[in-house]
């Protein structure tokens, strides 16, 4: 009896030895970022006088003023202002970026711009492009150029752009937006 215990016990720490070895780890991550006591609401307004609250006019365009990639159409402007007087905003001394994330998929060769809604009959090869207002494309998920002056609305263009011949069909895109404060 003494003996299979033993042999059991041999058994048992081989065994955890081999599971050790295969949960070797190949490499490391660090998540680096911060938690920040900044509560500044921001306000999403179309310039383009749409009634909707965070809606953006881009307009209606024929599909032949997409025909290839890259060919611009449409548009409008749009403002995200930040309250500053609320509760817990401290801006004084900063700037701020602006990221977009699409929340209607990705599109272009790398993904870098807003796809399309997926609803029926939607627009083929068209995507939703931003630009802040220094005309710098704001790809997906990258920052915009710095916003010095945060008393004063951050401004933006959006547009349609082209990935391909277009098709017609509704155009409609939904993103995100995080303002980092630096």
């Amino acid at each position: 009896m003494k003996n299979l215990t033993l042999k059991g016990l041999s058994l048992a720490l081989v065994l955890v030895g081999a599971s050790q070895a295969a949960n070797a780890a190949d490499g490391e991550i660090n998540f680096v970022g911060s938690v920040t006591d900044n509560t500044c609401p921001v306000v999403v307004s179309d310039l383009n006088g749409s009634a909707g609250a965070g809606d953006v006019t881009l307009g209606s365009v024929p599909a032949t003023s997409l025909a290839s990639s890259g060919q611009i159409a449409g548009g409008g402007a749009f403002a995200l202002t930040i309250d500053t007087t609320a509760p817990g905003c401290n801006v004084t001394g900063k700037k701020a970026v602006v990221k977009f994330l699409s929340l209607s998929g990705n599109a272009g060769s790398s993904g870098q711009w807003i796809g399309l809604l997926p609803e029926a009959g939607v627009a083929t090869n068209v995507a939703v492009q931003i630009k802040d207002a220094t005309g710098k494309d704001v790809q997906v998920g990258l920052e915009s150029s710095p916003y010095l002056d945060l008393s004063q609305p951050l401004r933006f263009t959006a547009n349609y752009i082209a990935t391909g011949a277009a098709t017609a069909g509704p155009a409609n895109a939904k993103a995100a937006f995080t303002v980092d404060y630096q």
